[in-house]
């Protein structure tokens, strides 16, 4: 059984140990309070393989940085299969110490190859501990591109069907791709008949997300690259079936394992999904850095939004989340930006501006606006794409919000 602390995410290092002995424990912990913005996550009790996958943290995919202390004794090769899936899962977001009673050179060998970076020998002493995990930290100051950050998944939600939240997830990940150079994934999460790839002027494709998720067990680069559609701007798609099946009830399991090989795949993973699907949102917010919430500035819009705020809001998890989205806004809205907090009691994070008639002739041609055109809507979508792109709160204090409307309302 594994069991991982509850402790702060804002720590930049989080130290782990996996099948370690209660004293390699006791020494991580305390090695771990002597460096500054590091603590002991945790433990992990069995061998971490591909049949044997545990849940990972928040605290730990999110970390700037993990190092896992990997105990060889029990079982060296299992040590060493776990050494390669610890690589494979948080990319080179990672620094894998090992440790154990004896070590044959075979053994130690095989161990480098597959990302071991350095070994202790027990019983570990605190001083040993400590200076390994300050070299450790040491070749990340000098060399900051020496670990990977994991992509990022961004979700979106409409407060109800035909307030744009297709429209600005395509333009949004056209953004990142052109703008930014990202390389972004865009999933059309829909049970049957998808705009995703009508928008982009994309065919159909065989496969689709729910099926991507029932062989969440065999997922690999081979695999994806059956699924994806690639647009002519570098954007990859995945698209909805034309018809819907029989759904595949996928479990938190199943997303949290595709979700997490995507992140490693792209940087940024775009989901349009629907409020309509219970259980498969509660496991898309889960699994998501950023849940956007689109609503028009109309009076049914904003009452479904309000409910939907509420419901989301009851987890604390996904209330941090949240980023709430007002599309089509123009000069001459009868509900203003301020109204519209106080209906729904939680701040606007980003305002697009009207811009039906050319959105209309962009879905008719199946070719997005370019980022490269001149339009209030398309510096809408710019700030957006930099909030995402360089780490910015999208919530913004309430004087900062009246001057991102001012330019709608001028």
């Amino acid at each position: 059984m594994n069991r991982m602390t509850n402790t702060s995410e804002h720590s930049t290092q989080a130290i782990f140990s996996v099948c370690a002995d209660a004293d390699v424990v006791q020494v991580a912990t305390s090695a771990a309070s002597n460096i500054s913005g590091a603590h002991f996550a945790g433990e992990f009790h069995d061998y971490i393989t591909a049949e044997r996958r545990p849940q990972f943290s928040p605290e730990l995919k999110n970390a700037s940085s993990c190092v896992a202390l990997i105990d060889f004794d029990r079982d060296p090769e299992l040590a060493i299969e776990t050494t390669e899936r610890l690589h494979q899962i948080f990319l080179k977001n990672i620094g894998i110490i090992g440790v154990g009673s004896e070590l044959d050179a075979g053994i130690l060998l095989r161990a480098v190859r597959n990302g071991c970076t350095e070994f202790l020998t027990k019983p570990v002493s605190l001083m040993e501990l400590t200076a390994s995990l300050n070299r450790y930290n040491d070749v990340l100051a000098v060399d900051p591109n020496a670990q990977s950050s994991l992509g990022r998944v961004i979700s979106f939600f409409g407060a109800k069907g035909g307030v744009g939240t297709t429209m600005l997830a395509v333009h949004l990940a056209i953004f990142l791709v052109r703008q930014h150079g990202k390389k972004v994934l865009l999933i059309d999460h829909k049970q049957q008949l998808g705009h995703v790839a009508l928008y982009l002027g994309l065919k159909d494709t065989q496969y689709h997300f729910e099926e991507l998720l029932h062989n969440a067990d065999r997922l690999d680069s081979e695999l994806l690259k059956g699924f994806v559609i690639r647009h002519r701007s570098g954007l990859d798609v995945i698209a909805s079936p034309e018809l819907s099946g029989s759904p595949h009830e996928a479990t938190s399991l199943e997303f949290e394992r595709v979700m997490d090989f995507l992140r490693r795949e792209y940087d940024y993973v775009l989901i349009d999904s629907s409020v309509a699907y219970q259980e498969s949102k509660n496991a898309l917010i889960e699994q998501s850095d950023e849940v956007f919430i689109v609503s028009t500035p109309d009076v049914a819009a904003l009452r479904d939004l309000a409910r939907l705020v509420e419901n989301l809001s009851l987890s604390e998890s996904s209330t941090n989340k949240l980023r709430l989205v007002v599309n089509r806004s123009t000069a001459t809205d009868s509900i203003t930006p301020e109204q519209i907090e106080k209906t729904v009691r939680f701040p606007i994070s980003v305002a697009v501006p009207n811009n039906y008639f050319e959105l209309l002739r962009a879905i008719n041609d199946g070719e997005p606006i370019s980022p490269q055109r001149r339009s209030e809507f398309n510096q809408a979508l710019s700030r957006w794409a930099n909030q995402i792109v360089n780490g910015l709160d999208a919530a913004e204090p309430p004087t900062a919000k009246k001057k991102l409307f001012s330019f709608l309302h001028s």
